[in-house]
């Protein structure tokens, strides 16, 4: 069973990461990812009891918020540690990448059905 949510492919480009690889990781771009997480956590709770009914989408939801979570926190603990190498959070991105492009094709492909 294919659930429909309030939310499309232009709403995630809302939550595209500001970090790009190689770049220093600041209190600037950490605070920019908190903000972002916070904001698609809160979309995430909204639409959760929604999207249980569906496990792909269930799962897809789930895997980027908590993606999105784990990059916010390690750009969070990099500033306060005072490092600022970008080798220190290219896994998070990876896995936050993953994820994003991910959500954003499973969007997709339920658009356009």
């Amino acid at each position: 069973m294919m659930t429909s949510i309030d939310f499309m492919v232009a709403d995630i480009e809302q939550f595209k990461s500001p970090y790009v690889e190689g770049m220093a990781v600041t209190v600037e771009l950490s605070k920019k990812l908190e903000r972002i997480y916070n904001i698609f956590h809160d979309k995430f709770l909204s639409l959760e009891n929604e999207a249980r009914a569906d496990e792909q989408l269930s799962y897809a939801l789930f895997s980027f918020d908590t993606a999105l979570e784990a990059f916010s926190i390690v750009a969070k603990n990099m500033v306060r540690l005072g490092k600022t190498n970008s080798t220190d959070i290219v896994g998070v991105y990876y896995e936050y990448q993953d994820n994003y492009m991910s959500f954003r094709h499973l969007l997709y492909q339920r658009e356009t059905k």
